[in-house]
């Protein structure tokens, strides 16, 4: 029986109380619960489409219930290539800013998540209903309905100021958030933050009623913890830090505050060193007797909670000072080992063994013998434990990337949930940059995990179903369609390891690849595989024939490349051998932006401020601009003349490709990103993804002349002609992928919703149909046949 998703287009602002009312499979509950943050926002006649590009990008099996249950969609997922779809996992929040702190807690029947950074902003969300059944249920199980329950309700106010409330920002916080913590005081919730001018604020997370605020003397908060004192009395534990790395003035000294979380008042303050910071912590059970542990930056306290007493001080090696040059505090591991508490701590190996990549282990130290060492595996210089919980009598620990490159094309951050001892592990495929911080909680009756990113995103993960990844690189770097010499459309995808790979536009079919050395292995020239390979991918005819630009190895600058022929490129004149032609600008750089065009008949290559005829090799022209700051470039004309349009951050400029002259400068947002050029209503247009708006420029008069809205900001564009009609593909930071008329600005159909940002897109006109390929930014790529327009 068809699925009867009347409540999901009908229902209200009720929508997330009211809308799983059926027998739902598990594979459409996650697409659902993936797609609540923007389903809670939109009307509903558009919330089945939007519910239906969710699944075709990271739940399809949940298609062939969609299509049963309302058949005719605009548009046919075609083929899908790449990565898998990602670990289960929503974004209740984002930041407009790194976040440097979250917090997981369960009350009243749901979970809250607690985030906050350098916005000075604590964003407090409601997950989804505690009451959700197991999302690896079988498709015959039936789900309750919700209607009458707090429903999995995040990203709105429902009830504004009414503990039924699914999301709150709570501000007054005047500098970065740098710890949270929820607690139970008296049977009451209460959600902690501290940020780094000194100052310690609570709320309640059902109500966000202010609780006290206390400014601290000396140094700031690093890390906060509940604990429970002499009577069953809980108190607040704050551990106080300084800056450059722990050395504190004369007058101050490591020191931990207990405080009355109902007031704030100091009741007891537990002592480090003589100046030295403490820098995280971390509560266990020694027997009847809580117990606080603190990490110094060279050494472990241990206190007794109710008497104040220091029950011991273990020596450590120099811990992880690397993470703190990245702004991030050194986590302190608590879990345990055969029934007895531990603390795991990262430390530097001087000499590693075999002189291998690996350049920190982690020491468990049993808390009620702190001379019991013992050493667990080493880490690589980038990567290292962020978090760690017990679960079921097994340690479970959040492995991440702990090197930021600043390359926003790169996005390297990887995660792993790990499990000592076990091989269950969960690739969360965390393309946020970097993971700052974590939290483990329990979300529906399972352990979950929190995260949040250099990026601003908050997600919580399913931590206990295991997900390999499939792998082709490090994530996504571009598309460029082109024809073959056989006249057989293909697409070019990059992948950020050392390849290119060429598929079949119609079918995804791999037909090929290009690389820079003769093997066809790629960009491998011996660099850190996050300097290189593909920073720049284009594609285009030269002479008749195809030709793909490439950019990435920082030795070569662009090269040229001749797909699918008996050599990969076309060899310099001085080396027959090579098999490419190799661009090099001034700055010797590997270009973001590269363009192949044509004027007056001759084809031309934009690399960055350079300007190539690719068959005679010559430098046309020269912009008077640095190649590597330039993000994208585009040919097309503006009225009588061929114009070539860079980007640079907050400006798009139009040149004469052929002299190198500078015709006109417009300003845009430099938030966002996408350039293209085109013909519509019979205007030459720039289109230039601003902000949240695609902008729609009148190239000749340099006026704006149409803006179009988004809900997220614009990643990337590409316009493509259709019957006689320009059509307009956008991607978003959201993971959106969606088709609009850009004549008449309307939107024509939402045909993905990544779980990551969208890195690129690509249109063309194939056996009639319109066909829109997306890539999201760790590498998915999938193409849409488009049926209705």
């Amino acid at each position: 029986m068809p699925l009867d998703l009347t409540s999901l287009t009908e229902a209200g602002p009720a929508l997330p109380h009211g809308a799983l009312d059926g027998s739902w499979p598990p594979a459409l509950l996650r697409a659902y619960l993936r797609a609540l943050p923007r389903l809670v926002t939109l009307p509903g006649p558009e919330r089945l489409e939007f519910l239906r590009a969710t699944a075709a990008a990271e739940e399809p099996e949940a298609l062939e219930a969609l299509d049963s249950a309302e058949p005719g969609s605009a548009w046919t997922l075609a083929w899908e290539t790449g990565e898998q779809p990602t670990a289960f996992h929503v974004c209740p929040a984002r930041h407009d800013g790194p976040v440097w702190a979250v917090a997981v807690g369960d009350f009243a029947g749901r979970t809250f998540v607690a985030s906050g950074g350098d916005d000075h902003v604590v964003r407090l969300r409601v997950v989804y209903d505690q009451s959700a059944p197991d999302l690896e249920g079988h498709s015959d199980q039936s789900w309750p309905n919700l209607e009458s329950r707090s429903g999995p309700n995040f990203g709105v106010h429902s009830e504004p100021n009414l503990e039924g409330h699914s999301g709150l920002d709570l501000e007054g916080h005047t500098a970065s958030v740098r710890a949270l913590a929820f607690g139970v005081v008296d049977g009451r919730p209460i959600l902690a933050g501290g940020d780094d001018g000194g100052t310690i604020r609570t709320w309640n997370p059902l109500t966000g009623a202010s609780g006290f605020t206390r400014d601290l003397t000396g140094g700031y908060p690093t890390a906060l913890t509940f604990v429970e004192a002499e009577g069953g009395r809980t108190l607040l534990a704050v551990a106080i830090g300084f800056y450059n790395r722990g050395y504190p003035e004369d007058y101050e000294d490591g020191r931990v505050d207990l405080l009355d979380p109902a007031t704030g008042e100091l009741v007891r303050a537990l002592h480090a060193e003589e100046r030295d910071a403490v820098l995280d912590l971390g509560v266990a059970k020694l027997g009847e007797r809580t117990v606080l542990a603190a990490l110094s930056p060279y050494e472990l306290h241990v206190w007794d909670v109710t008497t104040g007493e220091r029950l011991g001080t273990a020596e450590l090696d120099d811990i992880w000072a690397d993470m703190e040059e990245d702004g991030l505090t050194p986590p302190l591991l608590i879990g345990e080992a055969n029934g007895r508490p531990e603390a795991g701590v990262v430390v530097r190996i001087e000499h590693p063994p075999g002189y291998t990549v690996q350049s920190r282990e982690l020491v468990y130290l049993k808390l009620d013998d702190l001379r019991d060492k013992s050493r667990d595996r080493g880490f690589d210089r980038d990567e290292g434990p962020v978090a760690m919980t017990t679960h079921a009598g097994r340690n479970i620990m959040l492995v991440a990337n702990h090197t930021d490159t600043g390359k926003e094309w790169e996005r390297p951050a990887k995660a792993v949930i790990r499990h000592p001892g076990h091989k269950t592990d969960i690739d969360l495929d965390a393309d946020t940059r970097l993971i700052t911080t974590a939290a483990f909680g329990s979300l529906a009756g399972r352990l979950c995990l929190a995260t949040g990113g250099l990026d601003g995103t908050v997600q919580v993960w399913d931590a206990q179903t295991p997900h390999q990844h499939r792998r082709i690189g490090y994530g996504g770097s571009g598309l460029a369609l082109f024809t073959t010499a056989q006249g057989t459309p293909a697409l070019a995808v990059g992948t950020h390891s050392d390849t290119v790979l060429l598929v079949d536009a119609a079918d995804g079919k791999k037909i090929g690849s290009v690389g820079c050395r003769q093997s066809g292995r790629g960009h491998d020239c011996d660099i850190s595989p996050y300097d290189h390979c593909c920073r720049g991918l284009t594609a285009g005819q030269v002479a008749g024939r195809p030709y793909i630009a490439s950019s990435g190895c920082a030795a070569y600058g662009t090269m040229l490349w001749q797909p699918l022929s008996k050599i990969r490129g076309i060899a310099r004149k001085d080396d027959a051998e090579g098999g490419r032609v190799t661009f090099g600008g001034l700055d010797h750089s590997s270009p973001t932006a590269l363009a192949f065009g044509e004027v007056d008949g001759r084809a031309l290559l934009a690399a960055g401020a350079d300007v190539w005829d690719p068959v005679t090799q010559e430098c046309v022209a020269r912009l008077p601009r640095w190649g590597f700051a330039l993000s994208e470039s585009a040919f097309g004309r503006a009225g009588d003349q061929p114009v070539l349009a860079t980007r640079r951050d907050g400006e798009v400029d139009l040149w004469n490709p052929l002299t190198g002259r500078r015709i006109r400068t417009l300003g845009v947002d430099d938030a966002g990103a996408g350039l293209a050029m085109g013909r519509i209503a019979d205007r030459d247009v720039l289109a230039v993804g601003s902000g949240r708006y695609v902008h729609l420029w009148d190239a000749a008069a340099g006026e704006r002349r149409e803006w179009i809205p988004h809900t997220s900001t614009v990643t990337c564009l590409s316009l493509v002609e259709h019957d006689d009609r320009i059509l307009l593909v956008t991607g978003t930071e959201d993971g959106t992928v969606t088709l609009w008329d850009a004549a008449t600005s309307r939107r024509r159909a939402v045909l993905g919703a990544f779980a990551r940002p969208v890195r690129s897109v690509a249109a063309a006109t194939i056996r009639g149909k319109p066909h829109v390929y997306g890539q999201s930014h760790y590498g998915r790529v999938l193409a849409w046949r488009v049926d209705t327009v």
